[in-house]
This record gives structure tokens, C-alpha cells and sequence, in this order.
């Protein structure tokens, strides 16, 4: 196990070091749009999507069943990453009139079908625990010991 960690990470410095190497041979300009999308990405994950999953997380632990947390959190994690993915290319901005390989398809109805897919799949998990026994559904998953005596 040790050998493959030091293969993981020699082959991680070497990615980091090529990246590095990639990076010097760029123009500034090119430099400039890769610390601006950087620091964009840092402050949109920490003023956007942080606040709004803690949001999302206190509202659904407020009104949902304890049972449907982990789904709930789950659909609301993946779609909330999702709408961030696609923020970018939502607004259309780097289609090229002349050029229909560039933007080239209904992003918001793509968006739209993706989460309501990731819905009918959370529903799909809770609608499959809901027909779980009630017994199974609550019991614990460790199994008491065999001479009966608790732990």
C-alpha cells in the first residue's frame, strides 16, 4: 500500500510541475483570465453556493422528515453544483453568430431536464424506503451479539 501512495503522489507532483511548467508559457493576458476565473470560482463557492446549501440544508431539516435528510441533501448538492456548471453558458455569451458548433444547443432545457431527472431519482430512493418494512426500515444495521447481553 505504501508503494502505491508513493506512486499516487510522484505522479501528483509530477501533474502539479508540468502544470506549473504550462502556466510559465502563457501570456499575461492568458495569466490574467486564469486568476480571474480562480478567484471568481473561490468567491462564487463561498458566496454563492455555500450560503445557499446551508440554506437549503436548514430548510429541509426544518420541514422534512428526518427519513428524506440524506436524499434531500443529496438532490440538493448535485443540483446546486449542477447550476453553477452551468451558469456559464446559461446566458449565451460566447456564441458565435457564424459559427453553430459554438454554444450549439438549448442549455436551459438541458439544465431543466438534468435536475428534474436528479429529482425523479431522489424520489425514486424515497419511494423505495418508504416500501421497506417499518422493522427494517428503523432497526439498527449492527447485529446484537450472539448471547443476547447488550453492549
Amino acid at each position: 500500500m505504501t508503494a502505491i501512495r508513493i506512486l499516487l503522489g510522484a505522479f501528483g507532483i509530477g501533474c502539479a510541475a508540468y502544470g506549473v511548467d504550462l502556466l510559465l508559457t502563457m501570456s499575461t493576458t492568458d495569466l490574467r483570465s486564469i486568476a480571474l476565473w480562480f478567484v471568481g470560482a473561490i468567491l462564487a463557492e463561498n458566496l454563492i453556493f455555500g450560503p445557499v446549501a446551508a440554506l437549503a440544508g436548514t430548510l429541509g431539516h426544518s420541514v422534512l422528515p428526518a427519513r428524506w435528510w440524506p436524499v434531500f441533501t443529496v438532490g440538493a448538492f448535485v443540483s446546486l453544483a449542477l447550476i453553477l456548471l452551468a451558469i456559464p453558458v446559461l446566458g449565451r455569451e460566447g456564441a458565435v453568430p457564424g459559427n453553430d458548433t459554438i454554444l450549439d444547443r438549448n442549455y436551459t432545457v438541458g439544465l431543466l431536464i438534468s435536475l428534474t431527472v436528479i429529482w425523479a431519482v431522489a424520489a425514486a430512493c424515497l419511494l423505495t424506503a418508504a416500501r421497506r418494512t417499518p422493522a427494517a426500515a428503523t432497526g439498527s444495521r449492527i447485529a446484537p451479539p450472539p448471547d443476547g447481553s447488550a453492549p
